[in-house]
């Protein structure tokens, strides 16, 4: 593994570091209303501080410091705040509720929660109704009650810091999900370090578009990674203004979610000749988990912008794969990058790298199924061509087991499904025996009962024609339209047990 990416040893390490590089620059740019709000890094490196001081004057620092929030400046900067004191970040999705809020924090051990104005109403219902009153609550806007001035200017003292060891635990975030509970993975200060510090995106951008949600490894690395290599970020609050934000902020590249890089790539196919044309100035795409049809990768090249496939693991850290994306091959996941080892095993995808994980919070069992000899399991079926290009085939707990002993890959079904145009969202999965299909039609704004009927049959017939290309074995049996869309984690990942129960 290169020097270049493993010489820092710990986050406190990187963010100082970080402070020396970045001097002197734009790093954040947001909008607060219709207005384009800027931050330099003398600035955000002087709020982390302040921040860091209201936590040490609270006694804080060293524990474990739960964040939750929407996608904000201010969060980035209670993050910072918390590994610049050597404290444990522990990162919440905004949308817990309160009962699971709870579950969540005494699984981690937080003692502590930065939350914005939405988070606060949660955290306050967890603490009255769901057991856990020693949480302190704060506010990201740096009110931390009359002990202390956390934004005030003046010197910093780093006396109460912990110093940390590369080995030391430095933040815990939980998975997706999508087909069982989620677990708490463990990240230690150089694993944290090493996901942050690396060039596996080696095309040239300046400014990232922040919209996968920060409590996400995948959302607040991509951030720090931008730092570290030069570029500045604007900030997706909502991803509903996501149009707006492509706009007024005029990001050259934004990593999406599956979902919507199919709503990008529909919206291009409908405007001119060039993605400029909407006023954007969009060069470069990412996008991991993706059943990507060659059709929209058409899309996007004819509008002047680089595809990139990402695929990685919350497990597997933040060095993951980046292959830029071909019509040759729009279905690999590439090569992997310097300082990622792979191997196959069984046909499941292993993955080492100094980003991996310790393991789950209080989870040796758990550890033990998915961590042997520092490589981690990552449940993905994956084959290797002559060429040396990976190829993901499906998931092993996704697998579907037929009757007659068939084995079906619902994402390779799901991939062929999604050519139909008419189709938003799609799940496969098994019912009563037979292969179904749960779909979420692409209706139109005010779409009449007669146009949603003559969707719904563009869809049948869509099937219909898969179902002729296809083995007996591999039919859709079963079709279920579905009334509102699919329910998803944060991520943007569709979450198959809301459709087909399971783990």
């Amino acid at each position: 593994m290169s020097e270049e990416i493993c010489r820092y040893e710990t986050m406190r390490q990187v963010l100082e570091a970080l402070e020396k590089s970045l001097a002197g620059k734009r790093v954040f740019r947001y909008l607060e209303d219709t207005q384009v709000r800027e931050k330099s890094a003398e600035q955000f490196f002087g709020d982390i501080k302040n921040t860091a001081q209201g936590i040490r004057t609270l006694q804080a620092a060293g524990g474990h410091i739960g964040i939750m929030g929407r996608n904000r400046y201010e969060w980035m900067v209670c993050l910072c705040a918390v590994l610049w004191t050597g404290s444990v970040a522990v990162l919440l999705d905004r949308e817990l509720s309160p009962e699971e809020l709870a579950r969540l924090a005494r699984k981690a051990d937080v003692s502590a929660v930065f939350c914005d104005s939405e988070a606060e109403k949660t955290v306050a219902l967890a603490q009255d109704h769901w057991g856990i009153p020693q949480v302190q609550s704060w506010s990201m806007s740096g009110n931390f009650g009359e002990q202390s001035r956390p934004w005030a200017e003046g010197g910093e003292t780093d006396g109460q810091d912990l110093r940390k060891e590369p080995q030391d635990l430095a933040c815990i975030f939980f998975t997706s999900g999508t087909t069982g509970e989620s677990k708490a993975v463990m990240m230690s200060e150089h694993g944290l370090a090493a996901g942050v510090c690396h060039r596996i995106n080696d095309r040239s951008f300046q400014s990232l578009l922040a919209v996968l949600p920060f409590h996400h490894l995948a959302g607040f690395s991509a951030v720090l990674n931008a730092f570290y290599l030069g570029a500045e970020v604007c900030v997706a609050e909502d991803v509903k203004y996501f149009y707006r934000y492509l706009e007024q902020l005029q990001p050259d590249y934004v990593p999406l979610v599956p979902s919507m890089l199919r709503m990008l790539a529909r919206k291009l196919e409908n405007k001119g000749p060039n993605g400029r044309d909407l006023g954007w100035n969009l060069r470069m795409i990412s996008c991991g988990g993706a059943a990507f049809c060659p059709e929209f990768l058409q899309t996007f090249l004819e509008h002047e912008i680089l595809v990139v496939q990402g695929y990685g693991a919350s497990e597997a850290g933040a060095i993951g794969f980046l292959w830029e994306m071909t019509l040759e091959r729009p279905d690999t996941i590439g090569k992997p990058p310097q300082g990622l080892e792979v191997k196959i095993q069984d046909k499941e995808l292993y993955l080492r790298s100094e980003s991996v994980m310790m393991g789950y919070y209080k989870d040796a069992r758990g550890t033990a199924q998915v961590l042997r000899d520092g490589w981690y399991a990552t449940g993905d079926l994956c084959r290797r061509d002559e060429e040396g290009y990976l190829y993901l085939t499906g998931r092993k707990k996704d697998l579907i087991i037929l009757a007659n002993g068939e084995n079906i890959s619902p994402e390779a079904v799901e991939a062929q499904l999604y050519r139909c145009g008419d189709i938003s969202e799609v799940l496969v999965g098994d019912a009563d025996g037979l292969l179904a299909a749960a779909v979420y039609p692409r209706y139109p704004q005010d779409c009449t009962e007669g146009k949603r009927e003559t969707i719904k049959e563009n869809i049948r017939s869509a099937i219909g024609f898969y179902n002729q290309s296809v083995p007996l074995y591999r039919q859709i049996q079963k079709i279920r339209f579905l009334d509102q869309p699919i329910r998803k984690t944060a991520g943007g990942k569709l979450l198959r047990r809301s459709v087909f129960g399971g783990r």
